[in-house]
């Protein structure tokens, strides 16, 4: 029989952090907040690119099957999220996240609403367009109808395919 070796491995980010010197918490968020702001125009202009790519998929030239547009909407707002999350636009971030729960019930559930997807649309536009305009009440009425159309969607159970 074998002994027991025990090997100890330096934990070397716990050394780094210990190690004097370095940013202080303060000037490291300072800093990310900085590179935040230095992206924010191009995180912008991206939303706005895939709010027309979402507009362009509705209006479906192709006339692909609504499942299909729901997946495009569904990666597209998804992307939104993310971008939304970067640029400090936590309002259009919710919206986006709650057109991608409306989405998982057309999927679940079979059908299509053309108004439901319309309201969806046109909150994140809003919430983009005019999101200091309407002030922080303004986004929260906003919010507050995305997630009322999504909770009458999934109460309504399927939905019609209009």
């Amino acid at each position: 029989m074998s002994a027991v070796k025990k090997i100890k491995v330096k934990n070397r980010l716990a050394a780094a952090v210990r190690a004097p010197g370095g940013k202080t918490i303060a000037e490291a968020v300072a800093g990310a907040e900085a590179k935040l702001e230095d992206i924010r125009d191009d995180c912008l202009a991206s939303l706005d690119s895939i709010l027309v790519s979402m507009a362009e998929l509705i209006a479906n030239p192709s006339g692909a099957a609504p499942e299909d547009v729901a997946a495009g909407l569904y990666e597209l707002s998804n992307d939104i999220v993310g971008i939304a999350g970067v640029a400090g636009l936590g309002d259009m971030g919710q919206a986006a996240f709650s057109f991608c729960d409306l989405l998982d019930v057309f999927v679940e559930q079979g059908g299509w609403n053309v108004a439901a997807v319309e309201v969806h649309m046109n909150g994140l536009k809003l919430l983009r367009t005019m999101s200091d305009k309407i002030g922080e009440a303004g986004r929260a009425q906003i919010l507050e109808g995305l997630f009322a159309v999504v909770k009458r969607i999934k109460a309504a159970g399927a939905p019609p395919s209009a």
